[in-house]
């Protein structure tokens, strides 16, 4: 299957020394070129290592006009739009996000998702990552948005705590 990934997991797993967790569970990951683009500009953690990674591939969107559109209809923003449509395009493709509104979104459209906390939890269940809360609350550390249900419901789901 196909991971056709959003800005923001990327940035989050750089900001925490784990974008290597993407290759290490799928291999090739493919960005739309609007998302490439967001994650050389501003303030992304992940500005210098992104134009480095071989296993990182840049594709535009065939149709534009439906990305536009998206973004009109659905108040998501450019790379989250830019993404879903490629997933669509890509078809067999997994969708890596972690905006709730993008994600619901993608679900509407039938687009399977996973969002950075997923792909702790695989790489968990992998042997990739021996725990997932240090990297839980280096998340949050670095500015990270996990609400406290989330956080606790994942660490179960990690077998790291039970209820």
């Amino acid at each position: 299957m196909i991971i056709v990934s959003d800005t923001t997991p990327i940035s989050e797993l750089t900001k925490v020394g784990q974008l290597n967790l993407l290759h290490d569970l799928f291999g090739q990951v493919v960005v739309p070129k609007e998302v490439y683009d967001e994650l050389l500009e501003g303030n992304h953690p992940a500005t210098s290592v992104v134009p480095t990674l071989d296993w990182l591939e840049i594709r535009t969107v065939t149709d534009t006009e439906k990305v536009k559109a998206l973004q009109q209809t659905s108040n998501l923003d450019l790379g989250e739009s830019a993404a879903i449509v490629l997933a669509e395009e890509l078809q067999d493709a997994q969708l890596l996000v972690d905006e709730k509104a993008a994600r619901k979104v993608a679900m509407a459209r039938q687009l399977p998702v996973i969002g950075t906390l997923g792909v702790l939890l695989l790489a968990k269940q992998d042997r990739l990552i021996e725990d997932v809360k240090p990297v839980l609350d280096s998340l949050i550390d670095q500015g990270s948005r996990i609400s406290d249900v989330l956080y606790t419901r994942v660490l179960v789901l990690a077998g790291e705590v039970s209820l």
